[in-house]
C-alpha cells in the first residue's frame, strides 16, 4: 500500500453523468484555499489564536455566494478537520505536509469495517456521499471494529482507494459528492482513532449544522442580488407593483435568515469554547441555524415569481440556487421538519 501524502488524483470509474470532474484541480482547490477553507481549525503559522465558529461560517458563507459548490465544498473541509485535529501531532502533520492546504474529505457515519492485524488497521469500507473527492488529497472514513465492536476513524490517501463516480443529483452537480471505496486498505495505527464518546463534547455533526447552512444562505443572498440589479437596472417588468413586492418579500426573508444565522454563531467562539456550552445551548444554535436555512429557501419561490417563465429554464442561476439549496438542506437534514429530530434527539440525546 503507498503511504505517501498525496499524488495525482487518481482515474475515476464513470458509472453515472455528473459534470463534478469537469473542473479543473487548481480552479477548485486555489478558491478554497484563498477563502481559508482548508486551514479551518488547524494550528495557525503566525501562532495566533485558534479558528472561531463565527469566522468560519463568514467565511462559508461569503464562498457560498460566489459558488455554491465550492461554498459546500469547504463546509465538508471545515467539518473533516475538526476530525483531523484530533488525532495525534505526528499524524497531523503527515496529513499536512503536502502543501499546507490540504484537503480531506470523507463521512463521518459508520460504513465499513475494520480488523487489527499487529499495530495496523485493514479496512474494507465506502466513504460515500464525499463531496470534493474528485480533488481530494486525502479521505476520512468511520468504520466498526470487528473484535470490540468499537468506531475507530481513519485517513487513507486517495491514492489508496476507488474512486466512483457516483453523485448524480439534481442540485450542487459540480461538488463532486462521489464514492470511495476502501478495499482492503492497511492503515498504519498512526492514522486510525478509536472514537470513545465525550459527555462534555460537541458532537461533529453539530458543527455540520453551522456549516452547512452557511454556504446555501450565501447561495440564495448571491440570488437576490441578482434580482435586486434586475430590478435597478429597470424595465417594463418592474413597473408591476405586484412583482416588486415579491422582491421586496424576497429581501426580508433573506434578511431575516442571515439575522437567525448570525445569532446561531453569536456565542460559538473556538472548539473549547464551544466544548464548554451546554448541549441544550449547542442545540439552540443548531436550530436556529436551521431556521435560517429554511428561511433563506423560502425567499427563493418569491425571486422565481418576480423574474417568472426565464427562472424556470434548467440552466437559469436562479434555477441552479433553487436546486443547489434544496438537495443541499435535505442532504444534510437541515429541513425544518427534521430539525427537532436531528438536532435535539440524534445529536444531543437530550443531555441537559
Amino acid at each position: 500500500m503507498s503511504t505517501s501524502q498525496a499524488g495525482p488524483t487518481p482515474t475515476t470509474t464513470t458509472t453515472t453523468s455528473t459534470t463534478s470532474t469537469t473542473r479543473d484541480r487548481a480552479a477548485v482547490r486555489g478558491p478554497l484555499a484563498r477563502s481559508g477553507a482548508l486551514d479551518a481549525w488547524l494550528p495557525r503559522p503566525d501562532g495566533t489564536a485558534p479558528w472561531t465558529v463565527r469566522e468560519i461560517a463568514d467565511r462559508l458563507t461569503a464562498l457560498g455566494a460566489e459558488d455554491a459548490d465550492l461554498g459546500w465544498i469547504g463546509a465538508v473541509a471545515a467539518v473533516t478537520n475538526l476530525a483531523v485535529v484530533e488525532f495525534p501531532d505526528e499524524t497531523v502533520r503527515e496529513i499536512r505536509a503536502t502543501d499546507g492546504d490540504t484537503l480531506v474529505c470523507g463521512t463521518l457515519a459508520p460504513q465499513g469495517t475494520g480488523t487489527w492485524v499487529g499495530d495496523d488497521l485493514h479496512v474494507r469500507a465506502v466513504s460515500s456521499p464525499a463531496s470534493g473527492l474528485p480533488w481530494a488529497d486525502w479521505v476520512m472514513a468511520t468504520v466498526r471494529d470487528v473484535d470490540t465492536d468499537g468506531l475507530v476513524r481513519v485517513l487513507v490517501p486517495v491514492d489508496d482507494v476507488r474512486i466512483e463516480t457516483t453523485w448524480d443529483a439534481a442540485g450542487l452537480r459540480g461538488s463532486g459528492g462521489d464514492t470511495a471505496h476502501l478495499e482492503d486498505v492497511v492503515v498504519p495505527g498512526r492514522r486510525a482513532r478509536a472514537l470513545t464518546p465525550s459527555p462534555s463534547a460537541a458532537p461533529l455533526p453539530f458543527y455540520a449544522s453551522v456549516f452547512f447552512a452557511a454556504p446555501l444562505i450565501g447561495v440564495v443572498h448571491a440570488a437576490l442580488q441578482r434580482v435586486l440589479t434586475a430590478v435597478d437596472e429597470g424595465g417594463p417588468r418592474w413597473a408591476r407593483a405586484d412583482l416588486r413586492e415579491s422582491v421586496s418579500s424576497a429581501a426580508l426573508q433573506v434578511a431575516h435568515a442571515e439575522a437567525l444565522h448570525d445569532a446561531a454563531v453569536a456565542g460559538l467562539g473556538t472548539r473549547a469554547e464551544v466544548d464548554a456550552l451546554t448541549a441544550v445551548e449547542r442545540a439552540t444554535a443548531a436550530d436556529l441555524a436551521v431556521q435560517a436555512l429554511a428561511a433563506a429557501e423560502g425567499a427563493l419561490p418569491l425571486l422565481v415569481t418576480a423574474i417568472g417563465a426565464a427562472a424556470l429554464h434548467a440552466e437559469h442561476p436562479l434555477a441552479r440556487a433553487v436546486r443547489d439549496v434544496g438537495v443541499g438542506a435535505r442532504h444534510t437534514a437541515l429541513s425544518p421538519a427534521k430539525a427537532a429530530l436531528a438536532h435535539r434527539d440524534a445529536l444531543f440525546d437530550g443531555r441537559a
